[in-house]
């Protein structure tokens, strides 16, 4: 019988081998801190790397970054859309909000009086900056016990009834709601809370394709109706009382605050950029005053920036010296979203990498899994690496996916929508469009059809 190599007496069960003792316990020893040395996982892997698969789609994001500067991790957290740092700027609109929320705190009329609605409007182009600042101000009311803050994002909410079931979780009801006792059990456990309650109401234009507009107007005279409560809604609608809702100009009472949120200007954008990096340098001074003014003078929108940033450091992964973004990598990135944006009749799916392209095949499969274009982050997260291991590709995590899922909603293909209770992996997961458009554009390259079709 031939001498057994190192690699079969790693992987043969015990009793395969005729003549070695295997009885004693040094010996299993050996084989445990042996065992890693040489799996038949690495070892599919690297056959299929060598025949099936090109080296891109085995590089992993990690083995690529050990090649960047180490602060390279660190920049695309900062320049993380969706990060809970406090944006700077926006002085006068964080002095109306305090304001606004200050009205239930005191009885004095001096400071306060400039705002005396319970209801405040607050509308702005996308990427102004209204949630963070919303969400920055309220926290720190939250944190000091002066208000009971629930958070919706109307996006996930198809009826005035999803929002009352989630008013009432917030505060502990245990009674089951129906269509004839949910606003009489809405209003009983607002009215009797022990702190003032402030409502928010994130992408509030949503509820008006709702067709129960009766609630809807209900929903937003609500606080006038009540002492307990404090309602913001935000949206990117320009004219929502208006034109949307013409009901609330009938009645003068009930017509809510409205502040405006203009979109960001070059010098206001570098500003939050250089703070958001601190002492991280990785970009050079020319490449982000093109960035900023470039989107500046379109839409304003500080997310755009970030995403164009976090882009053009991708540009740089194969440099082995330290990196430096300059001019030349944003221009690409830009010449690169323009030639997508003109050709939005088809999705441009070919020019994601591999790992990217994977991702995108999981939210497929999620959404067909929960016949929603919804899904939370964990569980993508968990199909991703069932598909990554039946592919037999090194799999990510941590930063790693997190990056890659930036990608996705960079591209337009996802939106990141943060869950209520703050829990990252509990983030809702949106398809931004359709499934049928997505398979047709991924259908024609083998291993993803093979994806889709298991």
């Amino acid at each position: 019988m031939p001498r057994a190599g190192l690699r079969n007496s790693l992987v043969e069960q015990p009793g395969s081998i005729e003549g070695i003792p295997i009885t004693t316990k040094s010996r299993k020893r050996t084989r445990k801190v042996l065992h890693p040395i040489a799996t038949d996982i690495e070892i599919d892997k690297e056959e299929s790397c060598n025949s099936s698969l090109t080296d891109s789609m085995c590089a992993t994001p990690a083995r690529r970054a050990r090649l960047l500067n180490p602060q390279l991790s660190a920049a695309k957290v900062a320049l993380h859309s969706h990060g809970s740092r406090q944006i700077c700027g926006r002085e006068e609109e964080r002095r109306l909000i305090q304001q606004f929320c200050s009205q239930k705190l005191s009885n004095s009329n001096d400071e306060n009086e400039a705002i005396n609605n319970p209801c405040l409007y607050i509308y702005g182009a996308p990427g102004t900056g209204k949630t963070a600042v919303v969400t920055s101000i309220t926290n720190t009311f939250a944190e000091k016990n002066y208000f009971k803050v629930i958070f919706l994002n109307c996006m996930s909410m198809d009826l005035v009834r999803d929002v009352l079931e989630h008013i009432l979780e917030q505060l502990n009801c245990k009674t089951k709601i129906t269509l004839k006792n949910m606003w009489s059990l809405s209003m009983s456990y607002v009215n009797k809370y022990s702190l003032p309650i402030l409502l928010i109401l994130d992408e509030v234009d949503e509820l008006l394709s709702s067709s129960d507009m009766e609630n809807v107007y209900k929903l937003l005279e609500w606080p006038h109706q009540t002492s307990n409560l404090l309602m913001i809604g935000i949206a990117n609608s320009l004219d929502l009382t208006d034109r949307l809702l013409p009901r609330l100009q009938l009645k003068p009472e009930h017509k809510p605050y409205l502040l405006r949120f203009s979109p960001y200007n070059r010098e206001q954008m570098l500003s939050i950029v250089n703070e958001r990096l601190g002492s991280i340098e990785l970009f050079d001074r020319n490449a982000l005053m093109l960035c900023a003014s470039k989107i500046a003078s379109t839409t304003g929108d500080l997310r755009t920036v970030f995403d164009v940033c976090r882009q053009s450091m991708e540009l740089t992964v194969d440099s082995a010296t330290k990196i430096n973004v300059g001019v030349t990598q944003m221009m690409e990135v830009f010449t690169n979203n323009s030639q997508n944006t003109n050709s939005s009749d088809h999705i441009q799916t070919k020019s994601l990498p591999t790992f990217e392209k994977l991702l995108l095949c999981s939210v497929i499969v999620c959404m067909r899994a929960s016949k929603k274009r919804v899904c939370t982050r964990a569980k993508l997260l968990m199909v991703f690496h069932d598909l990554c291991e039946r592919h037999k590709l090194p799999s990510t995590d941590g930063l790693e996916f997190e990056g890659l899922i930036d990608a996705l909603e960079a591209h337009g293909l996802i939106k990141i929508i943060p869950s209520k209770n703050k829990i990252k992996q509990d983030d809702q997961i949106h398809g931004k469009v359709e499934e049928n458009v997505l398979i047709d554009a991924l259908q024609d390259q083998t291993l993803l059809g093979m994806v889709l079709h298991n």
